[in-house]
């Protein structure tokens, strides 16, 4: 039996699809399949004594999928769950003599930086240090950033990226401070599931797994266009749109050399309901991206795991994803 860590989240409950021997680990939400309530932030998970023992009596894999990933939640909150969490995952794997699949993050290169998402990165990078170190059988998933299903772009939670797409959608954002050249590495989440349960099929599976795009990360620029495309042809469909340029709409590109002082003057002069507040939100988020080396991926080497992503499949799943962010209420988008 397969044994879930955060279960209900983005990637574990696409995860629960792939398995038909799973056992979920939950901490607040119902997950509609076999499951324990539980916390990996406490010792033995949080489970009674006597339950502890039997769940360890029954599993044999275990794929960590619970982590803390909001960029603006403490770095003491980021280190309890991704670290001392991990900790008590791996503690659990080894009183099962379990396999060990740990999810984390392709953005290790960001550990240290002074952005909301270094923090994110150390804490990730703290617990892969602690599963090579403990000497379990173990592989490491590195993660790139999750989009929605690769047919419906449904996305059970929205996420950093969702959110920096449903403010250009929204109108929200007329300017976003982007290295030129920056490529996205986008993976849908059905294509996720099916990496890690391969991987926690094979017991033998030891290293570094790379679950990204790869060389079909899409340019910065292709992403804009696809999210443009979708909001003109919701204007079409809708009649108190239809007469609006949407042109205007569109979010412009600035180099973040340049973007302070670009933003600022045209904020001062312009009408536009984007907030400074906003832009720097929006900044924040493209920090994980500007700059950073094309990422590896493992997709298509993985025994019996998914192919590797294409261009045209990194840019359809983006599509259905969009299509999907757009039918949602607007006030989502609305940030504080």
């Amino acid at each position: 039996m397969i044994l879930v860590t955060g279960a209900s989240g983005i990637v574990g409950s696409a995860l629960l699809r792939e398995l038909d021997d799973a056992i979920a680990l939950t901490h607040h939400k119902p997950v509609g399949t076999a499951s324990v309530r539980g916390d990996v932030t406490r010792p033995w998970l949080g489970l009674p004594p006597a339950d502890y023992r039997d769940l360890a009596a029954r599993v044999d894999a275990v794929v960590h999928c619970a982590a803390s990933v909001n960029f603006s939640i403490t770095p003491e909150h980021l280190h309890r769950v991704n670290v001392v969490g991990t900790g008590h995952v791996l503690r659990f794997a080894e009183d099962a003599s379990a396999h060990l699949v740990h999810g984390s993050t392709a953005f290790i290169s960001r550990a240290g930086d002074h952005t909301p998402f270094g923090a994110y990165a150390a804490s990730k990078a703290a617990g892969e240090t602690l599963v090579r170190e403990s000497g379990l059988p173990s592989c490491i998933a590195r993660i790139s950033t999750v989009i929605g299903d690769s047919h419906s772009g449904e996305v059970p939670r929205l996420q950093a990226f969702h959110y920096l797409l449903g403010i250009a959608l929204s109108g929200q954002m007329p300017f976003l401070p982007c290295t030129p050249g920056t490529h996205v590495d986008l993976v849908p989440r059905d294509t996720v599931a099916a990496a890690l349960a391969a991987l926690a099929r094979d017991h033998s599976a030891r290293g570094d797994h790379w679950i990204t795009a790869g060389p079909a990360a899409l340019p910065m620029e292709r992403i804009i266009d696809i999210a443009s495309d979708a909001s003109a042809a919701r204007a079409q469909n809708d009649e108190e749109l239809r007469d609006i340029d949407q042109a205007v709409f569109r979010t412009r590109l600035i180099d973040p050399a340049v973007a302070d002082t670009v933003i600022n003057a045209v904020l001062a002069r312009s009408s536009t309901s984007a907030a400074p507040s906003v832009i720097q939100r929006a900044a924040n988020l493209m920090s994980a991206y500007n700059d950073v080396d094309p990422f590896p991926t493992s997709l298509g080497r993985i025994p019996a795991g998914p192919a590797a992503p294409t261009i045209p499949s990194s840019e359809t799943a983006l599509r259905h994803m969009i299509n999907y962010l757009v039918e949602l209420p607007s006030d989502i988008w609305e940030l504080q």
